[in-house]
């Protein structure tokens, strides 16, 4: 999982970018994490909670964390909605799915944090 931080220079607020297949990771960090080093510390903290069988759900206003013993998932609470589209609009919803969902391994994820805590 490769990622870059920067800086927005107009709003001055943190942009996280990630590589193919890991998209979703970027604006869970901008609108779920953002620059609140409490609610960082509480995910930090969530991630040594975890124990094999056991599985954490985390809600937020746009994405869902979701994290067992050995991978964590982040997917946009958009993707939980069944409504019966037009079939000519199917596959933008296929590309929407695929860049909504990221999951990776839970020290990948915790090395990403403390990037992120750093950068922040």
């Amino acid at each position: 999982m490769e990622y870059t931080f920067k800086t927005d220079f107009i709003t001055g607020q943190p942009i996280a970018n990630f590589s193919y297949g890991h998209e979703a990771f970027g604006p869970w960090l901008e609108q779920e994490v953002g620059k609140d080093n409490l609610k960082l510390k509480s995910i930090i903290d969530l991630m040594r909670e975890v124990t094999p069988g056991n599985e954490i759900c985390k809600p937020g206003k746009e994405y869902t964390l979701t994290v067992t013993f050995g991978e964590v998932e982040v997917s946009a609470n958009a993707n939980n909605i069944d409504d019966i589209l037009p079939e000519h609009l199917e596959n933008d919803v296929d590309d929407f799915e695929q860049s909504s969902v990221a999951t990776c391994g839970v020290e990948d994820f915790l090395e990403m944090l403390v990037s992120w805590q750093e950068f922040i």
